[in-house]
């Protein structure tokens, strides 16, 4: 997949409302990722969507049909999303980290702390969009992050979004 405008998000917490919000403020965009805890309303947001959707499940999430993480390409980049709650992320990314790295990964997205997070690291990136309902940062304002694909050269901006 060579998408040039990715969405991402997390930790709708069964308030579609605002998933819906982020998704028609971004339109148009190629993907669109959900990082955990959507709660049953992943069919309605992949609807609004309009693109292809993955979503992972989340320590909230009990539908089993939901991957406990995933792991897709997107240009040129490899990456891995999971909710992060089993990579124990409220104490460090160091075992998500190491997993995307596992997989050849050099991107690693999760949600679960409801705190925005973005760091470029040597042989890997790290982000977490926040959470589009329950935030949960200093200045607690609901968030998400656009990723924009440069389609010549590869190079990924991200930027983190507030509603």
């Amino acid at each position: 997949m060579n998408p040039g405008k990715i969405l991402v998000m997390s930790d709708s917490h069964g308030t579609a409302a605002y998933a819906l919000q982020a998704i028609e403020r971004e339109k148009p965009f190629d993907l669109l990722v959900h990082l955990g805890d959507v709660q049953g309303h992943d069919q309605e947001i992949q609807k609004a969507a309009v693109s292809p959707c993955y979503f992972v499940r989340g320590n909230c999430d009990y539908d089993g049909n939901l991957p406990t993480f995933t792991v897709f390409q997107i240009g040129t980049h490899k990456v891995y999303a999971a909710h992060g709650h089993r990579n124990h992320v409220s104490f460090g990314t160091e075992n998500l980290e190491m997993c995307a790295m596992q997989y050849g990964c050099d991107i690693a997205m999760y949600g679960h702390t409801h705190v925005p997070d973005l760091r470029e690291k040597e042989k890997i990136t790290v982000l977490n969009p926040g959470s589009i309902s329950l935030p949960r940062q200093t200045n607690p304002r609901r968030s998400y992050v656009v990723m924009t694909i440069d389609q010549k050269t590869g190079k990924i901006d991200y930027e983190l979004k507030f509603l």
